[in-house]
């Protein structure tokens, strides 16, 4: 007994595709929202929304890609049918769309010990859509532009695995083992530690001076206490600064003394809600590291990668609109667009600000 009649099928078949490419560019908008949303809320149905988009959206575009896999597998010559040709064209913008947004790479911290698994879908789904790629070739100028949209397409896979894996927390501990720098005082110490040894023959003790901790960098209390309100520009760098030194604590790490005395002295001198703003800042930019591409949107190889993902986008952009379109479907033709405003969009997407003042 079939639930559905042959002609729900039929339908099914002809619009599965097209159906699962939109759904998984909204999961992808959804995800660019509420994964910058999650950051200032505990709202729960903001949770089960980013939720849902996030258990979703690779499954779609996997099955995407299995579906064009299996229609270029059915179809023989691909002379006859420009449309296949044209599907075909889709299959990098769906490697685009596994790779994620920036505001969210991880809904929690175990998604980033999966980064081994994300590294083998990258390479499999890499795979499956250059299959896609090749299976369509036939001379026709449309089946070469998909070769310029796989640039970005794995560069953004590419950074979702790469920062999965920086954030995992062997690799994140591994991170914060650095050796110290040498302290200047040490060789003083060892050498007045070796001189009384020397000359009492037994215990030996030494006298430290403690000296007054700075405040912070760049003594930016000071503006917060004669302002009375902290102000973004000014305060950032302190709670980058704090940041750094207390996001030990996250990989189970023991803070230096003096930087205690440095935070402790700090918070002394400014009001509980300042403080308050500083440690949000501060929760802020771990949060980043943990759910966010920040850890290389931020650097110079990121702003490199962006540049290069930018401007092949924006040339297939423009080589898309010059070609000729005729004989292809048009609802095909603006769902191409579509992909293509959606690939645009996403090199110049933002984490979001730490705070929400």
């Amino acid at each position: 007994m079939e639930i559905f009649s042959a002609r729900v099928q039929k339908l099914w078949n002809k619009w599965d595709l097209r159906v699962m490419v939109l759904l998984s560019l909204f999961l992808q908008i959804i995800l660019i929202f509420f994964g910058q949303w999650r950051k200032y809320t505990a709202k729960n149905w903001v949770r089960i929304i980013l939720w849902f988009a996030y258990l979703s959206a690779d499954w779609v575009a996997t099955v995407s890609l299995g579906i064009l896999a299996n229609s270029q597998g059915e179809s023989r010559d691909h002379s006859l049918d420009p449309n296949e040709v044209l599907l075909a064209f889709w299959a990098p913008f769906l490697l685009l769309h596994l790779g994620g947004p920036d505001t969210i790479t991880a809904y929690s911290l175990e998604d980033n010990e999966l980064w081994l698994r994300h590294l083998l879908g990258l390479l499999v789904q890499a795979e499956v859509a250059f299959y896609v790629f090749l299976r369509s070739l036939n001379g026709n100028r449309l089946s070469f532009l998909a070769i310029i949209m796989f640039v970005p397409g794995i560069i953004k896979y590419g950074e979702r695995t790469w920062v999965l894996w920086s954030a995992s927390s062997e690799h994140f501990q591994d991170s914060m083992l650095n050796p110290p720098p040498p302290d200047p005082n040490d060789g003083k110490l060892m050498e007045e530690y070796s001189s009384k040894k020397i000359d009492t023959g037994g215990d030996v003790e030494i006298e430290i001076k403690p000296e007054a901790p700075n405040v912070g960098p760049n003594d930016h209390s000071d503006t917060v206490c004669r302002n009375g309100i902290i102000p973004d520009a000014s305060i950032l760098p302190v709670a980058y600064y704090f940041f750094q030194k207390f996001k030990c604590l996250f990989a189970d790490l023991i803070v230096s003394i003096d930087d205690l005395k440095k935070s402790r002295a700090f918070f002394k001198e400014i009001s509980w809600e300042e403080a308050f703003i500083v440690v949000e800042m501060e929760l802020g930019f771990m949060y980043n590291v943990f759910h966010t591409k920040s850890s290389i949107v931020y650097t110079r190889l990121g702003c490199i990668l962006r540049s290069i993902s930018f401007s092949s986008t924006i040339s297939l952009f423009v080589v898309f609109l010059s070609i000729e379109k005729h004989g292809y479907s048009k609802i095909d033709i603006i769902i191409a667009h579509i992909l293509l405003a959606g690939a645009l969009r996403s090199p110049n997407q933002s984490v979001g600000p730490i705070s929400r003042r």
